[in-house]
């Protein structure tokens, strides 16, 4: 399932996925980041290292990949392919 509606809130650093079920869902670009799930990244966490994102972390671009997007975001990190029910499944932020 993919959303159908996607906006990218920079100055509030929120992602807000509008679901074909009617979910919405408004996740913070820090969380975003810190659950990257790039192998880079899930490699780190498997070895019980926390990806610890700045608080000021914000996406500069996403592609739509079929399966997903990939979220590019303003500390570089751009390896990340967030497939659609990886992130329908993210609980969301603490806004």
């Amino acid at each position: 399932m993919k959303p159908e509606h996607i906006k990218v809130d920079v100055s509030q650093q929120i992602l807000h996925l509008y679901w074909p079920d009617s979910k919405v869902q408004a996740l913070s670009h820090q969380v975003l980041r810190e659950q990257c799930p790039c192998g880079f990244c899930r490699a780190k966490r498997l070895r019980q290292q926390e990806i610890i994102a700045a608080p000021d972390t914000t996406i500069t671009a996403m592609f739509d990949q079929g399966y997903g997007a990939q979220i590019c975001f303003s500390d570089g990190h751009d390896k990340g392919i967030f497939p659609w029910t990886y992130l329908y499944e993210i609980q969301q932020a603490e806004l």
